[in-house]
């Protein structure tokens, strides 16, 4: 879809579902014999997680993890039939939920085990399959080593409890040669090797996500969690080398105005910059409650009719100014890319993150809500 089928919008995120399929048959060749699980979480990080994973189902993806319940609950209201995993933890009180929406929680201690048992026996499900977080060293959510013995004990009390799966979160991922995922996959096998001499079969292991996917095979069990990678984006640039991504997320607006002003005019609030010539400045019908952040003032580019155009002055609310003086042309209708590609001229999301001094996960996670998703194939 062109700009002109979007000329109702202010910004669009464009998705290209024909990327993320090609991304996920990508990381799926890498995986070998292990099965995807795909993270939607945070709106399949800003992406739209119905929409994402609808297209990956057809490709045969039958594991999704998300974070919350409420994300869980949109998936399923979405006719989602596939497994899903609750990866982001929950309290107590939330368990009837779980079981009811049939979600495959992650259970990290004693008392989140005994809450899905009660939850499944009032709800009559006999065998409901839990995997178990266990922590092996990024000190996050999870059951460490020394706590083991107590969960086996718990687990083997839950008579409604089926213990299928176990999964860990690699700190280090990224480095390929970092010593400290050495140690923590040697920590997941001991758990699972004193889990199975407890008699539980665990059935499904899962330990990588995108990087350690790409650049760690011995990290892939029989499944694995790729996230940012899905989405055309390498977490680190040795991932980029060995996997050729494509993005799939487009963010664009429109040129409002062009004024013409003298040299020596502020711009925006606090007048952070002023013109040192006759200036072209282009109002742009984007700002930050858009997910386009305030930081990108400081050496932020945008791309008009395929040339890049520096950001000048504060990004404000709702609009940004950028100095289109090297672009004569320019005319308000334009379209603008925040990131993504025009002409020969690319705007990656990693590039813009490191500007805004944040992530690429970040930054496409904020994108806004008021911000239209337009999908094409």
């Amino acid at each position: 879809m062109n700009i002109t089928d979007q000329s109702c919008y202010r910004a669009v995120a464009e998705i290209d579902l024909s990327a993320l399929r090609s991304n996920y048959r990508l990381l799926r060749s890498l995986a070998h014999d292990a099965a995807m699980m795909v993270v939607v979480k945070a709106d399949a990080y800003g992406h739209g997680a119905v929409a994402v994973s609808r297209a990956l189902a057809k490709e045969g993806c039958a594991h999704f993890g998300v974070a919350t319940i409420s994300e869980a609950r949109e998936l399923r209201a979405a006719g989602c039939e596939a497994r899903i995993y609750l990866l982001g933890g929950f309290f107590p009180e939330d368990a009837c939920r779980i079981v009811d929406l049939n979600l495959t929680p992650l259970v990290f201690d004693r008392d989140s085990i005994h809450a899905i048992g009660a939850a499944a026996a009032a709800l009559g499900r006999h065998n409901f399959p839990v995997h178990l977080k266990l922590d092996t060293g990024a000190t996050r959510l999870g059951v460490r080593l020394e706590e083991l013995d107590g969960v086996i004990d718990q687990l083997r009390s839950e008579r409604y409890l089926r213990l299928e799966g176990a999964g860990t979160l690699l700190a280090s991922a990224h480095d390929p040669a970092s010593p400290v995922t050495d140690r923590q996959l040697g920590e997941f096998a001991t758990a699972i090797r004193r889990l199975t001499e407890a008699g539980f079969a665990v059935t499904i292991t899962h330990v990588a996500n995108s990087a350690a996917l790409v650049l760690r095979s011995d990290a892939h069990r029989n499944l694995v969690r790729p996230g940012l990678a899905v989405y055309g984006l390498p977490p680190v640039a040795a991932v980029a080398e060995r996997a050729a991504l494509t993005p799939v997320m487009t963010f664009k607006t429109r040129l409002l105005q062009v004024k013409r002003v003298a040299a020596g005019t502020g711009v925006s609030y606090g007048h952070t910059f002023v013109t040192q010539r006759p200036s072209l400045i282009a109002v742009l019908s984007v700002g930050y409650a858009d997910g386009y952040r305030r930081g990108l003032q400081h050496g932020g580019e945008v791309l008009i009719r395929g040339h890049r155009a520096p950001i000048v002055g504060a990004v404000c609310m709702d609009l940004t100014m950028a100095d289109v003086t090297e672009i004569p042309d320019a005319r308000p209708g334009d379209e603008v890319i925040l990131w993504g590609i025009s002409g020969s001229e690319i705007i990656s999301v990693n590039e813009v993150a490191r500007l805004a001094q944040t992530i690429s996960y970040e930054m496409l996670c904020t994108v806004g809500r008021r911000v239209s998703r337009i999908y094409k194939d």
